[in-house]
């Protein structure tokens, strides 16, 4: 009898044994699997959108920077770290997270709302920030390519000097059209996309806003960069065929963009 019981409590003790050695091995795999990094929640305050696809320019803003364009909330997406996470880690990750989520969910632009460092009571980065989407379309001129290419044939002899067809040099070599367009009130002249690869720009967008200057042959330029922020810039075209802007692309970093008139031939 005390043989048989012993045998049974071994048998317990092996199972028991075996049972946490199991379970052991399970939390130490959730852990390596999950555990050692940080966690992504999102919170929604409006429906999402078509995701973008991943080559689309989200453009990131800091909470004290102002967004060009009017903008509504998606989401809120807070990326936190957790008991089993490992200790150091790269802002780099923790935005990739940020971005993949804004792109998924549609959205155009993610303003960052707080950033905590890896200290002595969090382990890792942590961020919080808001999705957001455009409200309104971005003007277009909607105009065939061929039917542009018609009017500058047809008014050929009445065409002002700027209106034409420009090709821009620069990071992304890009061609837009000129066109008279009075439709905006001050506007005399509008500038749009006819074709690029920069994604930011699609065709028919509106790239400048011209309107003629004091003396004859300038013009005032409200440009529009990537995230669609204006700079002003005064033209002087005379008789030429090309112009320079210098166009910021950072804070200590500026980019000449030489536009070269394409000359039209009469029939």
């Amino acid at each position: 009898m005390i043989r048989d019981l012993s045998k049974h409590y071994m048998g317990t003790a092996h199972y028991f044994r075996a049972a946490v050695h199991c379970l052991g091995v399970c939390l130490f795999s959730a852990v390596l699997l999950t555990g050692c990094s940080t966690i992504a929640t999102y919170k929604p305050q409006a429906a999402a959108g078509p995701a973008k696809p991943p080559g689309y320019p989200v453009l990131v803003y800091t909470e004290d920077m102002t967004v060009p364009r009017p903008c509504e909330v998606i989401g809120t997406i807070s990326v936190s770290d957790t008991y089993f996470t490992m200790f150091g880690g790269s802002i780099e990750s923790e935005m990739g997270k940020v971005m993949h989520a804004a792109r998924e969910k549609g959205a155009d632009v993610v303003q960052m709302k707080s950033m905590g460092r890896p200290d002595f009571s969090d382990t890792h980065y942590r961020l919080v920030a808001d999705l957001l989407r455009y409200k309104n379309a971005w003007e277009t001129v909607v105009i065939p390519e061929q039917a542009f290419a018609n009017y500058l044939k047809t008014n050929l002899r009445n065409l002002d000097p700027i209106e034409g067809v420009w090709d821009g040099s620069g990071r992304i070599p890009h061609r837009i059209g000129i066109i008279k367009d009075t439709s905006k009130a001050g506007r005399h002249f509008i500038g749009f996309v006819l074709n690029t690869e920069n994604p930011t720009w699609r065709k028919g967008y509106k790239k400048i806003d011209i309107q003629r200057g004091l003396q004859p042959g300038t013009y005032i330029f409200d440009y529009y960069l990537d995230d669609f922020s204006k700079r002003e810039t005064t033209v002087v075209l005379g008789g030429r065929m090309t112009f320079t802007l210098a166009i910021p692309v950072s804070e200590e970093q500026t980019e000449l963009i030489t536009y070269s008139k394409e000359r039209q031939v009469s029939n």
